[in-house]
C-alpha cells in the first residue's frame, strides 16, 4: 500500500473515530434511554421519561428533563406494584428560558402536549443521576418500611422525581401498616433513603359548651366528627373514629340520650352522608346510598335504597327531604313516604330545600336556581358583580355568602339585606331554624334577624382555635361544635 493510500484510510479511520467519539458524547446521557423505548402500556420511571424525551426533543433540541409524577388511573393495571404506571406527566425546559413543555403519557403513548411558563432558573435533572429504577426504588423502600400500596385515593404505589435539597430525589407514595398516607425521598443514583415521613391526624373529635360557660368540654376525642344533630332530648354524632384523611376508615353513628355523656352504637355500618330527628323526633340517616329511619326503640325502617352514591342532600323543620344522585334529584314532602323524581338541569355544588318544598341549588358555575313548576329559573342576585360562594335557606329565606358579605334574600317578596358585620366568613351551617357563621379565625357566630327591618346581625358563640369545623348544633343546654382533624408530616425513623 502506497503512503497515499494509507494516509487516506488513515484520515477516515480518524474521522469515524472522532464523530463516534462526538455521538457519544452528545448523547451519553440518552443513550440507556434509547434502549429503554418499550411498547409496554405500563411504564416504568425511565421508561417514561425516555417515550417522554423524544417528544420533547421534537419540541426543542435543547430541552432538558427536570421533573416527572404518576398520577392515577381507572384502567386497572398493577397500579404501580411492579414500579410501574399508565400514566406519567414529565416537565422540560429550555434551560435559561421560560418556555417549558408538559408531556402526558398514558397506556404507553403520549396523550398531551402543553407549552407552558415557568421560571427561568429551573434546575435540569442529569440522566446519568438516574441510575436506578422504580422496580428496584420500591423494593428498596418496601423491604425498609414495609410501604403497602395505597386505598381509594392515590391507589397503588406513586412515585415522582424531583431536584430536593439541590439533588435529584425519587419520592415512593402508599401508605404504612397503619393506612397512613406515606412517602419516601430515595437518591436515584445510590439507592439511599434520605427522608421517610407519614401523615398524622392532629385534632378532631366533638366538642361542647354551655351557653353561660366561655369553657369547653371535649366529649370525643381524635376523631374525624363529620356531623351531630339533636332532636327532644337526644342527641346524634357520626364520623370516622380512625380517621387517615383520605377515605372513611371505621365509620361510626352514635347516640346520646344525656347530653352527651355516655353514647350507644347504633346499627349502621356504613358510612354516614347525614343525620337527623324530624318534627316527630324520629331519627333519620342517610348513607352513601340509603336513607333510613330509626324509632325511640333503635328499629331501622328503610326509606329510600339508591343504587349510586347520595352526593348532596338537605332537609326542612317541615319534613321536606331533596338528595342528589347521578343527576338526579329526588324530593318528599311526606317524611319519605313519597318521591318525585327530578333531572338536574346543570351541575350542581349546593341543593336545598324551602318550607314550602321548594328547590334552590347553587350551579357549579355559581349560578342561583329555584324550580318552578318544571323548569328552573335564575334568581336575580342582590349584586349583579359578586359570584355566590355558598348559599342555604332556612323557611322562605335565601342566605348568600357574596364576596366577604352574607345577605338574605326572601324568596317570598324577593327582598334583599345584608349582614351588619365585618366578619370573614369562610362558611355557613344550618340547622333546622338556625343559621350559623364560621368566620376564617375560627370564631362561632349564630345569625339573627334584626325585627321588621329583615337586617342581620351576628351574634359571637366561641372561637375555636387550631381546630377545623364542620358541624354545629344548638340545644337548650348549649352548643356541640363537631371538628375534623388537620393532617401533619411525622418523620419516620
Amino acid at each position: 500500500m502506497n503512503n497515499k493510500k494509507l494516509f487516506f484510510y488513515t484520515l477516515i479511520i480518524l474521522t469515524m473515530t472522532f464523530s463516534i467519539f462526538l455521538i457519544g458524547f452528545k448523547n451519553k446521557d440518552y443513550d440507556e434511554l434509547e434502549e429503554l423505548k418499550t411498547t409496554n402500556e405500563e411504564l416504568t420511571l425511565k421508561e417514561a421519561i425516555a417515550l417522554g424525551l423524544s417528544t420533547a426533543k421534537k419540541w426543542n433540541e435543547n430541552a432538558a428533563f427536570y421533573k416527572l409524577t404518576s398520577s392515577d388511573e381507572n384502567g386497572g393495571g398493577t397500579r404501580g406494584e411492579t414500579g410501574k404506571r399508565y400514566n406519567w406527566n414529565l416537565f422540560f425546559t429550555i434551560p435559561g428560558s421560560e418556555k417549558q413543555l408538559l408531556v402526558g403519557i398514558s397506556k404507553g403513548a403520549i396523550d398531551t402536549e402543553q407549552e407552558i411558563i415557568g421560571p427561568k432558573d429551573t434546575i435540569p435533572i442529569k440522566l446519568k443521576d438516574i441510575m436506578l429504577d422504580s422496580p428496584k426504588l420500591l423494593k428498596i423502600v418496601k423491604d425498609r418500611y414495609d410501604l403497602r400500596k395505597g386505598e381509594d385515593w392515590a391507589t397503588g404505589y406513586h412515585f415522582t422525581l424531583d431536584t430536593i435539597d439541590n439533588k435529584p430525589t425519587v419520592t415512593v407514595i402508599g401508605i404504612d401498616k397503619n393506612k397512613l398516607f406515606t412517602k419516601v425521598n430515595i437518591d436515584p443514583k445510590k439507592g439511599e433513603i434520605t427522608n421517610a415521613s407519614h401523615k398524622i391526624p392532629k385534632g378532631g373529635g366533638l366538642i361542647s359548651k354551655s351557653l353561660n360557660s366561655i369553657t369547653t368540654k371535649i366529649l370525643k376525642k381524635g376523631m374525624d366528627i363529620n356531623g351531630v344533630s339533636a332532636g327532644l332530648n337526644r342527641l346524634v354524632a357520626w364520623g370516622d373514629q380512625k380517621p387517615r384523611g383520605y377515605s372513611t376508615e371505621q365509620p361510626f353513628i352514635e347516640l346520646s340520650n344525656d347530653n352527651g355523656e355516655s353514647w350507644s352504637p347504633l346499627n349502621i355500618s356504613q358510612n354516614v352522608v347525614k343525620a337527623w330527628f324530624n318534627s316527630e323526633n324520629q331519627l333519620y340517616v342517610a348513607t352513601d346510598s340509603e336513607l333510613v329511619r330509626i324509632n325511640k326503640e333503635n328499629i331501622i325502617e328503610n326509606i329510600l335504597t339508591l343504587t349510586t352514591p347520595i352526593e348532596l342532600i338537605d332537609y326542612s323543620t317541615n319534613n321536606n327531604i331533596s338528595l342528589l344522585t347521578n343527576n338526579y334529584i329526588y324530593t318528599t314532602n311526606d317524611n319519605g313516604e313519597n318521591w318525585s323524581k327530578n333531572i338536574v338541569p346543570e351541575p350542581i355544588s349546593t341543593l336545598q330545600m324551602s318550607e314550602g318544598g321548594g328547590l334552590i341549588a347553587l350551579t357549579q358555575d355559581r349560578k342561583v336556581l329555584i324550580k318552578n313548576g318544571e323548569k328552573w329559573d335564575s334568581i336575580k342576585l342582590p349584586t349583579n358583580y359578586i359570584e355566590p360562594l355558598d348559599i342555604r335557606v332556612i323557611k322562605e329565606n335565601l342566605f348568600l355568602i357574596l364576596g366577604n358579605e352574607l345577605w338574605i334574600y326572601n324568596l317570598k317578596n324577593d327582598s334583599a339585606n345584608k349582614l351588619i358585620s365585618d366578619i370573614q366568613i369562610a362558611q355557613l351551617i344550618k340547622k333546622r331554624d338556625n343559621l350559623f357563621v364560621v368566620a376564617y379565625d375560627g370564631t362561632l357566630y349564630l345569625i339573627n334577624e334584626r325585627g321588621d327591618s329583615n337586617q342581620l346581625v351576628a351574634n359571637r358563640l366561641t372561637s375555636i382555635d387550631d381546630e377545623i369545623i364542620a358541624d354545629v348544633e344548638k340545644t337548650q343546654n348549649g352548643i356541640f361544635i363537631a371538628t375534623k382533624p388537620d393532617y401533619i408530616w411525622e418523620k419516620i425513623d
